[in-house]
């Protein structure tokens, strides 16, 4: 029993794990999936209702009904008399197993609650510690305690009325056996050995209906927690994986945006922020679906793809990336474990990933060492890690997110370096959101977006020499905010030049 448990509890994980992976991206960034504590708390709790406690359930029957057997065998009036009880204590369980079936539920969605602050904090811990946020962080994740806290003290009144009732109905029945059984003896109607093993199968028997109760208990904790596991396995993602749909959501970023973009042309998609650049990424990428209008591929509905199929022919170079547990092969490779090394290095090549051949072990230098870690690695390295890893699929598509928004001039130099080869070759239709404009520089064409429209579109030339061009006014408001941002404050000492009298 304990070996099939955890069959079940592995097939569950691993079926809730991919039930979250094809998910809509929206629905696990809200949290909504909560499956950490899905994988986790729920399946263990499921596991264990069906597993151990499933063997003491089957052995409290076969105690219950055995006992019942040999006590019917040697007094059937005495017997009737003791199962009064049971109709009671069944009513009682049933009340009781629907309340702990609710209250289950609530404790882990109260526990996944938790779990979600905890992480959340723990994963920008350095922020936290910058604003000294610990104080608030401790507060919120009380909070969360408390509530699990106030659900588990509310189970725990439930149980204790409930077992302290079947408890003493179990012994007030028991005495009232032995006194009625001992009237019966002094009449001669039984014998002293029949009452005294008459008594002993009702312990026995008791034992086994405890046994019953607390197993029926458990059984309802578990379908509590397997019933949050369950709605993740049934849910249907607005995006299906493997299936063509026209599903879309349910708000507007985007109104009256028209794009077309050439086979091998690279544009650039400029704006404020909030503007709805990011949107069309995610519109490209099909993380949500578009509500009105399409985003069409050579005139073909994009949803008429499979998410698989469209996204394997995009690559994606976001503005913060993220580096995998594993090698510096395999993070480039990410995704697709079958190229061969010398893909590998061409792509890293190609991204002027130079600085991986100066690392301990090359390629196969592990990203979890702490001198190859995440926050060992700088910007434009990972920067150009993630191009290495968007080039080695040979998109059609690549789409660029920002990627030297957070860099430093130097890293922004190798970076758009790397960019460069890129756009030279016309082979990969680009489409970048930027905001530097070293980086906008570089587009054949650049779309201004404002409030979700595009309202301005051309060459950098054309929108820099155009009157009343929005481009050249939120290019000149970034680069007063920039200037201001960074103007240092210079203080020049009085220095005596070789000139005499005159001063610096």
């Amino acid at each position: 029993m304990r070996m099939s448990g955890q069959r079940i509890v592995a097939r569950l994980r691993e079926r809730t794990y991919a039930a979250t992976l094809r998910q809509e991206v929206e629905f696990v960034e809200r949290g909504e999936g909560d499956a950490l504590s899905r994988l986790s708390v729920d399946s263990s709790i499921v596991g264990e209702s069906i597993t151990q406690n499933l063997s003491d359930g089957l052995r409290s029957v076969v105690m219950s009904f055995a006992g019942l057997g040999a006590m019917l065998y040697i007094s059937s009036h005495l017997t009737i008399l003791m199962l009064a009880i049971v109709p009671p204590i069944s009513l009682g369980a049933v009340f009781y197993g629907r309340y702990l079936k609710k209250l289950s539920n609530k404790t882990q969605e109260a526990l996944g609650d938790m779990s979600k602050v905890a992480q959340e904090a723990l994963a920008a811990l350095r922020t936290v510690q910058s604003f000294n946020a610990a104080p608030h962080e401790e507060n919120k994740f009380s909070e969360r305690v408390e509530r699990v806290l106030t659900l588990a003290r509310r189970e725990a009144i439930a149980s204790g009325i409930f077992f302290g009732s079947t408890g003493w109905s179990g012994n007030v029945a028991l005495l009232a056996l032995l006194g009625y059984g001992g009237s019966l003896v002094s009449h001669g109607q039984i014998s002293v050995g029949e009452l005294t093993s008459l008594l002993m199968y009702t312990v026995y028997v008791g034992s086994g209906l405890q046994m019953l109760t607390s197993f029926f208990t458990s059984i309802m904790r578990g379908i509590g927690a397997g019933t949050r596991i369950f709605e993740l396995l049934d849910r249907s993602p607005a995006i299906q994986p493997g299936v063509a749909t026209r599903r879309g959501a349910e708000w507007n970023v985007l109104e009256d945006f028209d794009l077309e973009v050439n086979v091998g042309e690279n544009v650039a998609i400029v704006g404020k922020s909030g503007g709805g650049k990011s949107s069309i990424h995610s519109l490209l990428l099909r993380y949500y679906n578009p509500v009105r209008g399409k985003v069409t591929y050579d005139g073909q509905d994009i949803r008429e793809f499979t998410p698989e199929s469209w996204r394997n022919i995009i690559g994606v170079v976001p503005q913060d990336p993220v580096l995998f547990t594993g090698t510096i092969a395999s993070n480039i490779a990410y995704g697709n474990e079958n190229f061969r090394r010398e893909q590998i290095e061409a792509a890293a090549r190609e991204a002027n990933c130079e600085f991986v051949w100066g690392l301990p072990d090359g390629f196969d230098t592990q990203t979890i060492n702490p001198s190859v870690g995440r926050l060992s690695l700088s910007g434009g390295q990972r920067q150009r890690l993630a191009i290495a890893r968007a080039l080695l699929k040979k998109p059609a598509i690549l789409a660029l997110d920002e990627a030297t928004s957070s860099l430093d001039a130097s890293a922004e130099r190798r970076v758009n370096d790397a960019i460069d080869k890129i756009l030279r070759s016309h082979h990969t239709t680009c489409l970048f959101v930027a905001h530097r404009l070293s980086t906008i520089a570089r587009a054949e064409r650049i779309v201004v977006l404002e409030d979700g429209r595009i309202t301005e579109t051309g060459t950098y030339r054309e929108l820099v020499q155009r009157e009343n061009s929005r481009f050249r006014t939120l290019m000149a408001t970034q680069l007063n905010a920039t200037v201001e941002d960074q103007r240092p404050e210079i203080v020049i000492p009085n220095v005596s030049t070789q000139r005499g009298d005159e001063h610096i």
